[in-house]
């Protein structure tokens, strides 16, 4: 009887991790065996479940200065660090206009009066990261073309000091974009 309720909670057990997506997933200690089914009082019960679900990540930190073609920094220039998978050009972020523009409205950095800026995200680990800088204020401080920044990501930008489990550090670039007048 107590072969069948084991039996019963392990199926339970399987069938809600498989649909939540845990199928890959095991315990540490082994399965009861059922030629033991007579010394089950003496098997432990199984109350810890070791899981390990999820994605490598790391995390992005791109900071810098903003500056004209003289060298004078440039203020209130939108900065993005563009997520894999969205597509753009220095003028044009592609998808659906309404969170395109909420996308661009929620990750933007402006860069100070000195043209300081920092951003950053955490995503999976990639070769290349992008960053967008747009002239959003108009004739302000002068106007100038957008400009679409890659960064390569390699191992000697890499801190894995903080890398732990699905971490896989941590990448800081220093960069000066050099904005072209319109």
């Amino acid at each position: 009887m107590k072969m069948k309720y084991l039996k019963l909670k392990q199926w339970l057990i399987l069938s809600l991790m498989s649909a939540l997506g845990f199928g890959a997933c095991k315990s540490h200690k082994s399965v009861v065996e059922p030629q033991m089914e007579e010394k089950i009082e003496e098997i432990e019960e199984r109350s810890e479940i070791r899981l390990m679900y999820g994605v490598p990540t790391m995390d992005y930190r791109v900071r810098g200065k903003v500056i004209d073609e003289n060298g004078k920094p440039v203020s209130g220039v939108k900065l993005n660090m563009l997520e894999p998978g969205i597509e753009a050009t220095a003028d044009t972020v592609y998808g659906d206009q309404e969170n395109v523009k909420k996308y661009l409205q929620n990750t933007s950095v402006t860069s100070d009066e000195d043209g300081r800026f920092e951003v950053s995200f955490q995503g999976v680990p990639q070769e290349e990261v992008r960053v967008l800088a747009r002239d959003v204020d108009g004739s302000a401080n002068g106007q100038f073309k957008n400009q679409l920044l890659n960064i390569k990501v390699d191992e000697s930008s890499v801190d894995k000091k903080e890398a732990k489990g699905w971490n896989r550090g941590s990448f800081k670039k220093e960069v000066t974009i050099k904005l072209e007048r319109k």
